[in-house]
């Protein structure tokens, strides 16, 4: 199982010359990243239309999901990822702490799905972090999820009845396809800008 999830996930090469000064490196990182965040963001949203169809918790159920009461990361508009005001080191640092951040709740899907798809999703996730971490001039920069932090929501996310882990697990994947939109929009503005650059 686990070599399947691995397969399914594009491996980036992280090897490459990623030198700032690199043009075509930097350019060919840049649209690798936007690939593979369509492929998570993909992904994502397929499992979101299946859980729709198998659990009846689809994007018109938003009332039980706002009675949730989750802390998942969101990209607004102080994160400097909006076309008016973009910043790229700010965007980038907060995209890529959301996408850490995120790794709890994409680990407890994975534990309670038991779909190999979660685990590709989880790999994914933090395999795209740390990819977009090349693009950023200080990478000590981007603040890492406290372990015990993570311990603890891991263990409240495992403790939730049935309705309230179906509504947890509807919502975790909503936030990430959200997130995973900002994400993209964000990298694409990124490979323009470096394209006219």
């Amino acid at each position: 199982m686990l070599l399947m999830a691995t397969a399914a996930v594009p491996i980036l090469d992280s090897l490459g010359d990623e030198s700032p000064g690199n043009d075509v490196s930097s350019k060919s990182s840049s649209n690798r990243d936007l690939q593979f965040a369509n492929y998570l963001y993909t992904t994502a949203y397929d499992l979101k239309k299946q859980m729709c169809e198998t659990q009846s918790l689809c994007d018109d159920s938003n009332e039980a999901l706002a009675e949730n009461n989750l802390n998942l990361p969101n990209l607004t508009e102080r994160d400097g990822c909006l076309h008016t005001g973009f910043n790229e080191e700010t965007c980038l640092i907060r995209i890529i702490s959301g996408l850490l951040e995120f790794d709890t709740y994409l680990q407890y899907m994975e534990k309670e799905m038991k779909d190999y798809k979660f685990r590709s999703l989880t790999l994914g996730t933090a395999q795209l972090a740390n990819s977009l971490k090349l693009l950023i001039k200080k990478a000590d920069a981007v603040p890492t999820p406290n372990p015990t932090a993570s311990k603890n929501l891991l263990s409240e996310l495992q403790s939730l009845k049935t309705w309230s882990k179906n509504v947890g697990l509807r919502l975790i994947l909503w936030h990430y396809t959200r997130f995973m939109e900002g994400t993209i929009r964000a990298v694409r503005h990124l490979q323009t800008r470096s394209l006219n650059a």
